[in-house]
């Protein structure tokens, strides 16, 4: 988040603005939020958005930054774990991202949008795949085959929520889904 503004005030109206600005995008699309709509939420000029953030798609990329950093530095963590453990523990991770509603509420954002909009697709690549270069190394088809069943998995239960898999209990998830990232990080692509 930029430095910017009147310090006492700081950091409250970039929190008004960008609380706002998650509440649109989430609610409305990437598309059909605009800088007046947040403004006007946030109870703030349009200028002064665009002083703090200068553009939506920063405005946007500063949304998505904050709450899934938590999810990137949880999967980061994962390559200190012992290797046979890391395939179930990645799939914990990511349902326990997604079990926090203000997370999952960013995260099925840019997932929908991700589609569409270069900002968000760059974002979703480093959350669900960049992140995952700690624990499978240069292996770039490992990481990339990990985050398609990961991805997978989020538009079926949580995007989705087919039925069919959101009604799998979470430990069962883990050990199918776990099972075959950890046979992927075990074996040569």
């Amino acid at each position: 988040m930029t430095a910017r503004g009147p310090k006492a005030q700081r950091g409250e109206i970039a929190h008004r603005i960008l609380d706002q600005a998650r509440e649109s995008f989430a609610e409305h699309g990437y598309a059909a939020t605009t800088l007046q709509g947040i403004a006007r939420s946030a109870g703030v000029d349009t200028k002064l958005v665009r002083y703090y953030f200068t553009s939506k798609e920063t405005l946007f990329a500063e949304c998505l930054a904050a709450a899934p950093g938590h999810l990137v530095e949880r999967v980061r963590a994962v390559a200190a774990q012992p290797s046979a453990e890391r395939g179930e523990a990645l799939v914990r991770i990511h349902l326990a991202a997604w079990s926090d509603p203000q997370l999952a509420r960013i995260l099925r954002t840019a997932l929908q949008v991700a589609a569409q909009e270069p900002v968000a697709m760059a974002k979703v690549r480093a959350v669900f795949v960049d992140s995952l270069a700690p624990v499978t190394g240069d292996r770039a088809r490992c990481a990339g085959l990990i985050s398609a069943y990961l991805l997978g998995l989020a538009f079926g239960r949580f995007v989705f929520a087919i039925d069919q898999v959101a009604e799998i209990p979470d430990e069962q998830v883990v050990r199918s889904i776990g099972a075959t990232i950890q046979r992927h990080l075990d074996e040569p692509l």
